[in-house]
């Protein structure tokens, strides 16, 4: 039985497709507000070609972990991209939790988006929608390497069929937004997605290469098993995460501190 579902692989997608998304539309709509629409073709023409880009990376992944997977056990193989890309999740949560990233995120698709529409350089702005999506799919490639190896090929192309659905709805009914999206409460409503999907990558990795025999099992009682959250009773899987969920509780606290001080000293 696998730990992981075709929701795992649907949210995964959507997560990743959804901040792609955002970049696209911000950029759509700066061209409309400036009166240059006839150039948003680009910005489509770029991501699309990102998009090309992703899914030919991951064919290329894909024939490479195939072949190392006839020279390595499956439970070795899933531990380690499991951990890998539990690690990437770890790293995008924090960043998108902390508001100064967010921050800088927006300003960065701004002022390239305005130095293009000033030079009137068009395949900058499809090099910046290029880019964004790239990433995001290059990053979606880690985490279905991680994830792919624990979860049945017909969950996984549902999963994804499912989320690049999902993400042409959302497409549909956010175009006519724009600039207007809430983009503090969407990054932080990101930031939680992948951070559960990070502690269940991290457990159901670390079990994995317990089966394989790569580490030591030592039961512990008293703690129920639950895969759909990659939480099992033994102490080389929860102490890690328990470590994990200290430091994201003082990550919060820290956060929240500075916000309520910011918040008294203003006027």
């Amino acid at each position: 039985m696998s730990d992981y579902t075709f929701l795992d692989a649907t949210s995964i997608l959507l997560r990743e497709g959804l901040e792609a998304l955002l970049v696209l539309l911000a950029l759509v709509a700066l061209l409309g507000k400036s009166g240059q629409s006839a150039q948003q073709r680009w910005v489509w023409l770029g991501g699309a070609a990102g998009l090309l880009a992703a899914v030919l990376l991951g064919l290329l992944v894909k024939l490479f972990f195939q072949q190392l997977l006839t020279h390595t056990r499956q439970e070795v193989l899933e531990g380690i991209t499991g951990l890998v890309a539990a690690a990437l999740l770890f790293s995008i949560s924090l960043w998108l939790h902390r508001r100064p990233a967010t921050a800088a995120w927006q300003t960065f698709v701004h002022e390239q988006a305005q130095v293009a529409l000033a030079s009137g350089q068009v395949f900058s702005l499809a090099f910046l929608a290029f880019t964004a999506v790239f990433r995001e799919g290059a990053e979606t490639v880690v985490f279905y390497v991680g994830l792919a190896p624990s979860l049945p090929a017909r969950d996984l192309w549902l999963g994804i069929g499912l989320g690049a659905l999902l993400l042409a709805g959302v497409a549909v009914l956010l175009l006519p937004l724009g600039l207007k999206l809430p983009l503090g409460a969407f990054f932080r409503g990101l930031s939680l997605l992948i951070f559960y999907l990070g502690f269940k990558f991290l457990g159901s990795s670390l079990h994995a290469l317990q089966v394989a025999g790569w580490l030591p099992t030592t039961p512990l009682s008293g703690i129920p098993k639950l895969r759909w959250l990659g939480i099992y009773p033994t102490w080389q899987t929860l102490i890690p995460q328990t470590v994990l969920l200290g430091i994201a509780f003082v990550l919060w606290m820290r956060q929240w501190l500075r916000a309520d001080s910011a918040q008294k000293l203003s006027p």
